[in-house]
């Protein structure tokens, strides 16, 4: 359900309520101290078996104590041989759990990549702000810290898992920076107005531009940092603004030499308001949506097993909808077509009932999709969408 995972983590909040009264203006806290509410997104075993991995290459995996990044050859292997080949930067997890041991925090970083049900949480939220989001995980030892007091430059969700956590939280120094606006840490000596206790199950909302730091408290702390990585009104008019190469007084060189060069400015500033109104924005829009749609990592379900299980599929095989993957669907010159993971699947039009069935139940047996079509030309149908990863095997009703 669209929103789900946001409603939970803002809970009693509405998503509403954050947008109106905390979205850019001001930090929130929601204090919980329940263990077992994120546990249906990442659980502690969940990260004890990334951990215990052995194919975690570098910087996956980044260890920071007191501010600074531990260099990564302290860590990791050289020349592992995987088949004919050797790589560099494999976690060397004895040597990475030594360092931890001694005050350094773990990072895991594009958690979205690693953990299924985290991912289809990140995709939840990037659909909601149409903007790429990830999620780096922390793990810090008891009583460490891992990075000095700083803003950053995205908004943070921030999930406690197990442990506690203690945050000092110091205010806005810039408000809404950018990526190139970044923080000076040097000499940074203000106290803090608030300090919060984050507990397992508690959720905490940090504006970009807000400095804040952390220090686990005894025992091992864990937790979600989820970043937004919107995009501002300067990304969006930047991509408005190349519209502008289709006109030919924007394509003229700026005339330096001339002595009346600010009476230029003034009459093609003055021609650019005018210009405005008649770019398109919708163009604008795409631009951004395609971008984040290529950063974001999108989840296909059981995609092998149900390439193995495709001989056995039947009128009561249960069908479910990858929605976890960005789409796009339509229809030209008597077919109707599905767009994913840059490729286009196409089908006759007498088959639009079905697609749109399909995208409308979600989930589904073989017995229940509509159409005039007969059962084999439905089946033939499914068959391609698992191929093409848009829908996946659930499972057999009549085992249940």
């Amino acid at each position: 359900m669209m929103n789900s995972f946001f409603c939970k983590i803002v809970t009693p909040y509405t998503v509403e309520d954050f947008f109106n009264a905390y979205h850019e203006k001001d930090i929130l806290h929601v204090q919980r101290n329940d263990k077992e509410h994120y546990s249906d997104i990442l659980t502690s075993l969940e990260i004890s078996d990334f951990l215990d991995r052995q194919d975690v290459f570098y910087p996956s995996l980044r260890i920071v104590k007191n501010g600074k990044e531990i260099p990564s050859g302290e860590y990791t292997l050289k020349g592992v041989p995987i088949g004919h080949h050797k790589r560099d930067g494999i976690i060397n997890t004895e040597k990475a759990f030594a360092l931890f041991n001694d005050g350094g925090t773990f990072v895991i970083q594009a958690g979205q990549r690693y953990f299924d049900h985290l991912s289809a949480c990140c995709m939840e939220l990037s659909r909601k702000f149409n903007a790429p989001v990830q999620a780096n995980l922390y793990i810090t030892p008891n009583r460490s810290q891992g990075f000095n007091p700083h803003w950053d430059t995205h908004d943070v969700f921030v999930l406690q898992i197990s442990g506690t956590k203690t945050w000092h939280l110091y205010g806005f120094e810039k408000e809404l920076p950018t990526k190139n606006q970044g923080f000076i840490s040097k000499g940074y000596s203000k106290e803090p107005i608030q300090t919060i206790r984050l507990s397992p199950g508690d959720f905490l909302y940090v504006p970009r531009g807000y400095v804040h730091d952390a220090v686990a408290d005894d025992g091992i702390s864990s937790h979600i940092t989820i970043g937004i990585l919107s995009f501002t009104w300067i990304r969006y008019f930047a991509e408005l603004f190349t519209q502008l190469e289709n006109e030919k007084a924007f394509r003229e060189a700026v005339p330096f030499w001339r002595d009346d060069l600010p009476d230029k400015i003034k009459e093609k500033t003055a021609l650019l308001k005018g210009t405005i109104d008649k770019l398109n924005v919708e163009d604008g829009i795409r631009k951004l949506t395609v971008q984040y749609e290529k950063l974001q990592p999108q989840l296909l379900n059981r995609y092998f097993e149900s390439l193995l299980n495709l001989d056995d599929l039947s009128s009561s095989s249960v069908i479910s909808l990858n929605s976890t993957v960005f789409f796009e669907r339509g229809g030209q010159e008597g077919n109707c077509f599905i767009k994913c993971f840059g490729k286009t699947i196409q089908f006759p039009q007498t088959l639009k009932p079905l697609i749109d069935f399909i995208f409308d139940t979600q989930s589904f047996t073989l017995r229940d999709l509509p159409g005039a079509a007969d059962e084999d030309v439905k089946k033939a149908a499914i068959a391609k969408l698992i191929r093409e990863g848009v829908v996946y095997i659930e499972a057999d009703s009549s085992s249940n």
